[in-house]
Formats: C-alpha cells, sequence, structure tokens
C-alpha cells in the first residue's frame, strides 16, 4: 500500500533535513519507483530550481567498456 504524500515547502523541508548529518545523500522517489538524488539547487526568477540525476549506484562506470 503506497504512504500518504504530504507536500512541503521548501522551508518545511530545509527545517525537516537539519536532524540528518551534513554530508547525507538527498535522495527522491517517484511514484513508479524511480529513486533520484538532490545534486543542486539553482535560483530562478520565481521559484527554486532543484536539480536532480539517476541515482544510479555507478561510481565507476565511467572507466567500464
Amino acid at each position: 500500500m503506497p504512504s500518504a504524500t504530504k507536500e512541503l515547502t521548501v522551508q518545511e523541508l530545509i527545517q525537516e533535513l537539519l536532524d540528518f548529518p551534513v554530508d547525507a545523500h538527498i535522495c527522491l522517489t517517484d511514484a513508479y519507483g524511480e529513486t533520484y538524488t538532490i545534486i543542486g539547487f539553482e535560483a530562478g526568477s520565481d521559484c527554486v530550481n532543484i536539480v536532480i540525476a539517476d541515482d544510479v549506484d555507478d561510481d565507476d562506470s565511467d572507466d567500464e567498456g
């Protein structure tokens, strides 16, 4: 059974994350079970754009041939 979804403001999200270690990775999971990692953010003209990447465990994948 899927869990309930709660909508948060950026300020509420930051407040919730304050209890985690500074170096903790922050991941998002969509309704299909796909996981993404927040890798940064940038200021928009009227919003904050959160930059995400696929959360794939391929630290050395660039070295694979």
